[in-house]
This record gives structure tokens, C-alpha cells and sequence, in this order.
């Protein structure tokens, strides 16, 4: 049987994954994807994803590409894998892919979101998904920080797995083309006054490892005022993972979107694993 290169898109809630990319002996998005096409196809799949994400981190928007022995219709595909996945994947679209298309290497711009929920403790159905910070932020303090970022930068004081360290070698230049925090209205009852549930969106061209967790970490000091606005360039030019704090932790992030050359970047698609309730 002819083998067909196709496009998924995927979402995933990370809390029982090791991460997205197959690891051996261990639960990964990768790996239940492939188990899921080999069943259906007969044959061993290798998937290429366009954004690593890392154990307890979540997509709504992510994308995998693949040779796949499969002669029926692309849709028919996303309604097999829909019933043999297991309930955290879900399979949004599934459509052929041109030649010489790639996940990763074709994306041109990927955007993640943090949500914290700055407060009383967070609905139960929402703690999943967000950061619960007991002490109040000061947004507009985090929305001047976050315009710091915007531009092309060397982002090694927010580069993990070893490569914010100087003289590693890595490059670790990425141009920001979106980055600003927001207000999200919270659609639950009994909320304590003065509970805030805020959401950081920031789009790249791409990300190093831990890079959007690493600047939230820096962004959250900025907000309780132990740093300034202006902190966060000075973080950037000293080029030094060991200056900035710890990261965020991975619940509150979520792959949102990635995008290829000739596509739009609207929000179309409902993306309801990490919507508000």
C-alpha cells in the first residue's frame, strides 16, 4: 500500500503525559499518537511535531506530520483516531500535506498562552490549567514588562536544558512578535472580590526549551513588585539563565496555535480545553 503524507492537528491535556515527544518506558503524545496509527494502518508511523512540550504542559493547537498508509479520505482518518484515542488527545483536522512539508521545520510562527489565577483558590475544573498565586498582581506593571520582549533578542537568560548558560555555543536568538498579558472574565459563581484570572500571550517564530515558563517566572516578580519593568531587559542583555528565577510550573501553559507560510492567524478554531469556565 502507497504511503501519503498527511497533516493532523491535535490537542492534548498534559497532566498524564511525560511530554509530547516519544520517550521510551514512558506515556508521551507522540507516542499514543503513533500506537493509535499503527493500529489503523498496519504499519509503524513515525510523527514529527511542530512544538515540543514538556511533562504537564497542554495544546489546543498543536500539529504532527507523517507518511501514513492510509488510501481513504483524510476526515475519515480524524473520526478513526477519534475513537480508539485515548479522552486527553483529541484529533481536530486531519488533511493531506504537500510535499516536502514538515511540522516543525515548515512552521513559521507558534504562540503559547499562561494563564494564573491570582486569588482565592481557583474553581475546581479550572486548577488544571492555571498557576494559583494567593497574591495580587499589578497587570499593568507585567504589560509594560512584556513589551520589553518584543523584537529580536538573544533569549539565553530564559533558555533551559543547559543552554542558558554562556558560551554554550547554542544559538539562542528569537524574534517576539506578540507578547502582552489580559484579563479573562471568569464565567463561574462565587468568586472572592479582587480575583483576577490573567492570560500571557506570546508568539515567536520559535521558542528554546522552557522559554515562555522561564518568562513568566520573571514576569510574576515583576507583578508582586520585587523587580521593575525594566528588569526584564536587563535580563536579556546580561544573557545568563542563573540571574532570572525559577520557572513558572507547566499546568498553566498551553501550545495555542502554529502556523504556516500562506496562513492567517485567526483564532478560529474552538479551542475548549483550555477555555474559562
Amino acid at each position: 500500500m502507497d504511503v501519503r503524507l498527511f497533516r493532523l492537528e491535535i490537542g492534548y491535556d498534559g497532566t498524564n503525559f511525560a511530554g509530547s515527544q516519544r520517550q521510551p518506558g514512558r506515556r508521551t503524545v507522540q507516542g499514543v499518537l503513533e500506537e493509535a496509527l499503527h493500529g489503523l494502518t498496519g504499519r509503524t508511523v513515525a510523527l514529527v511535531l511542530a512544538g515540543r512540550t514538556d511533562r504537564g504542559v497542554h495544546a489546543v493547537g498543536q500539529v504532527a506530520s507523517g507518511e501514513l498508509a492510509w488510501q481513504r479520505a483524510p476526515d475519515d482518518l480524524a473520526r478513526a483516531l477519534n475513537a480508539v484515542l485515548p479522552d486527553d488527545v483529541v484529533v481536530y483536522r486531519v488533511r493531506l500535506a504537500p510535499v516536502g512539508f514538515h511540522a516543525r521545520r515548515s512552521a513559521r510562527y507558534r504562540e503559547y498562552r499562561y494563564r494564573i489565577w491570582a486569588g482565592q483558590a481557583p474553581p475546581l475544573l479550572l486548577r488544571r490549567y492555571v498557576w494559583h498565586l494567593c497574591q495580587a498582581l499589578d497587570i499593568e506593571a507585567m504589560v509594560a514588562a512584556a513589551q520589553v520582549l518584543l523584537g529580536t533578542h538573544d533569549f539565553r537568560s530564559f533558555a533551559g536544558k543547559g543552554l542558558g548558560l554562556p558560551g554554550t555555543g547554542r544559538r539562542t536568538v528569537r524574534t517576539i512578535s506578540h507578547a502582552r498579558w489580559q484579563v479573562l472574565e471568569v464565567a463561574v459563581d462565587r468568586v472572592e472580590p479582587g480575583t483576577r484570572l490573567l492570560e500571557f500571550q506570546i508568539g515567536a517564530d520559535a521558542f528554546l526549551p522552557h522559554m515562555v515558563r522561564n518568562i513568566v517566572g520573571a514576569m510574576v516578580a515583576v507583578g508582586t513588585g520585587q523587580r521593575s519593568p525594566g528588569w526584564i531587559g536587563e535580563l536579556l542583555a546580561a544573557g545568563d539563565r542563573r540571574l532570572a528565577p525559577s520557572p513558572a510550573p507547566p499546568h498553566g501553559l498551553v501550545l495555542w496555535r502554529v502556523a504556516y507560510p500562506g496562513e492567517e492567524l485567526g483564532d478560529e478554531r474552538g479551542r475548549e480545553l483550555h477555555a474559562p469556565l
